[in-house]
């Protein structure tokens, strides 16, 4: 049960540092012990619209998790950590994995960087833009 009574000048500091921090109104509330409401009504009382701070939230992690740019960079990453490994593998075992990771890294590029919709390419960059714009709407 969440604790009652006027919230006191330093717990409102600590409660605004949390919400700029990006915590959420929920995690904040629970840290306090105090209604997820209570803490709504601090940020509105000291000019800090949750929500808006909730949406830049999920441009940020959109812009940041979801940047194709830097999915491509990684699957390159992991073909050229694989390109290496080749020179040193030995079993045939390990080269079943390392041809396994290798198949799927291409196959990632592929879907990420392709445009033609008759290729069967782009498939997770359109995912990416969609979800994108969905988070970007709520």
């Amino acid at each position: 049960m969440a604790k009652g009574g006027p919230v006191g000048d330093e717990e409102e500091k600590a409660i605004l540092e949390a919400l700029k921090a990006g915590r959420g109104v929920r995690a904040v509330a629970a840290e306090f012990d105090r209604a997820p409401s209570t803490i709504s009504s601090v940020a509105t009382r000291n000019g800090l619209d949750v929500a808006e701070h909730v949406l830049m939230k999920k441009r940020d992690l959109m812009r940041t998790c979801y940047n194709a740019e830097a999915r491509i960079r990684l699957v390159g990453e992991l073909l050229d950590k694989a390109r290496s490994m080749l020179k040193t593998c030995d079993s045939s075992r390990d080269l079943q994995y390392l041809a396994t990771s290798i198949a799927i890294g291409i196959d990632k590029r592929r879907l990420e960087e392709a445009t033609d919709p008759s290729a069967r390419g782009g498939e997770i960059r359109i995912l990416f833009e969609t979800m994108g714009g969905e988070e970007v709407e709520t």
